[in-house]
């Protein structure tokens, strides 16, 4: 599997995943056009310490470009919140984490759900720096398809096998994420929780000048802090720097959502698509 395919997914794979018991929970949201697997290795890693851990599909994605381009921002949003709220009613205590663009919808849920407890954004894009989006409006109307190029930035190649993203994205699907963007600028001072920014300093798709921009913008946020990692490219998750960013986000998680005295975490529970560790 490449990391971006023009062939049906296997539904199997790209399917939404549990792991973990515990009163303590994070949800994981996958970036644009992407699928739940890209933060498996995320969730093992939370999960081993006492997390239960929900990764959902975001609306239109794991299935077909089609369904994506039905798909509105409004919509991921929604199926997010969808996610957040079974993970509420499961958890005493949740926090959430994203890549991508689901680094954005998960600041966009902390910034209107004040019982989440703690944010950790990967690769999170706070703008788009092509400035061929800035015509999208009008694109999206004489061009119905996007197929980016195979380029890969990932600095361990055979990361990308845990990556299943669409090959094919319509423009009207990347309006919808600039309006995502926009609507996080917005709601960015809104912010209160303590937020990790972690960014691959190689990453070509998401500049790392975001890195500092949305830290800057965490104005309200109890605490900010900002990882660049120098040997990395755009899916942190599972570059090769993946252990760092698993050991980041969970020194981070427990320490502002810290396990009641006396709990021992309970044994890892997985449901869903297949673990990426081969």
């Amino acid at each position: 599997m490449v990391t971006r395919t023009l062939a049906p997914f296997d539904p199997e794979v790209v399917r939404p995943w549990e792991l973990g018991a515990g009163p303590r929970g994070v949800l994981l949201l996958h970036g644009f056009a992407g699928t739940p697997p890209e933060l498996r290795r995320l969730g093992e890693h939370l999960a081993a310490h006492g997390w239960r851990c929900r990764a959902p599909a975001l609306a239109g994605h794991g299935t077909s470009p089609e369904d994506h381009e039905r798909a509105t921002y409004r919509d991921w949003l929604a199926s997010a919140r969808g996610a957040l709220a079974l993970l509420m009613a499961e958890c005493d205590e949740v926090a959430v984490a994203g890549q991508s663009m689901g680094g954005a919808v998960a600041l966009h849920l902390a910034a209107t759900e004040p019982r989440i407890r703690a944010v950790a954004g990967l690769a999170t894009p706070l703008a788009v720096n092509d400035r061929r989006l800035r015509f999208i409006p009008v694109l999206k109307h004489l061009r119905r398809w996007h197929f980016p190029d195979g380029a890969i930035d990932l600095a361990d190649p055979g990361a990308v096998e845990e990556l299943h993203s669409y090959g094919r994205r319509s423009t009207r699907s990347l309006h919808e994420l600039m309006r995502l963007l926009a609507l996080l600028r917005r709601e960015l001072p809104m912010v209160r929780q303590p937020v990790l920014l972690l960014h691959g300093a190689g990453d070509r798709t998401v500049d790392p000048i975001n890195l500092e921009a949305l830290a800057r913008g965490l104005v309200c946020s109890a605490e900010v802090e900002t990882v660049l990692l120098p040997r990395s490219g755009h899916a942190i998750s599972v570059d090769v720097e993946r252990d760092e960013v698993n050991a980041r986000v969970l020194a981070w998680f427990d320490r502002h959502v810290p396990a009641a005295a006396g709990v021992t975490p309970p044994a890892a529970r997985a449901e869903g698509g297949p673990s990426p560790r081969r």
